[in-house]
């Protein structure tokens, strides 16, 4: 994978990447509680999402998500629109990113509008390799089943168009011809 090991924040360093209203340690979990992978978009292709932590300034404050922001990044992995990979936090902790399914699910964002198909062949294949990455980490099997039990787009869980104009056919298809 192309994003190196360290997180923005892990639970030891990066502690200004927490919103200081919450106790990061209410949110640890062992990673065997993980049991699928959802995939979001930022719902919106500004430029300025580009930079990570952008994204996670946003998820501080009071936002769509809570009127006191969120305890810290709502997604492990970013994939902005060069393809570039960002591990925002250790997956031993949980996020705040699909109702209901927080404790069981890492999270993977890609800076993507939604409503027209404009996502680069780059992220497509940075997603592709986070995918992998994360089924490699929690020693799960990749193969087709695999794929189809444990890899989720938000909007099969919320009335949303979220990841956007992305086929769970093509992304598992890119992820098996690996």
């Amino acid at each position: 994978m192309k994003a190196d090991s360290t997180y923005l924040f892990d639970g030891i360093k990066g502690l200004k990447y927490i919103n200081p209203k919450y106790n990061p340690a209410n949110y640890k979990r062992d990673l065997s509680n993980i049991s699928e992978i959802i995939i979001h978009c930022t719902a919106t292709d500004s430029l300025k999402w580009e930079d990570p932590i952008c994204l996670i300034e946003y998820d501080k404050q009071p936002n769509h998500i809570s009127r006191k922001g969120c305890p810290f990044a709502t997604y492990h992995y970013y994939v902005n629109k060069f393809g570039e990979i960002f591990h925002l936090i250790d997956m031993r902790y949980y996020t705040w990113h699909c109702k209901g399914r927080n404790q069981y699910s890492a999270a993977i964002a890609i800076n993507h509008g939604g409503k027209k198909r404009n996502v680069t062949e780059a992220q497509i294949n940075s997603l592709s390799e986070t995918v992998i990455h994360i089924f490699e980490v929690l020693g799960w099997d990749i193969d087709e089943e695999g794929l189809q039990s444990k890899v989720k787009f938000h909007r099969d869980f919320a009335n949303k168009l979220c990841p956007g104009k992305i086929e769970k056919q093509e992304l598992y298809a890119k992820i098996l011809e690996r």
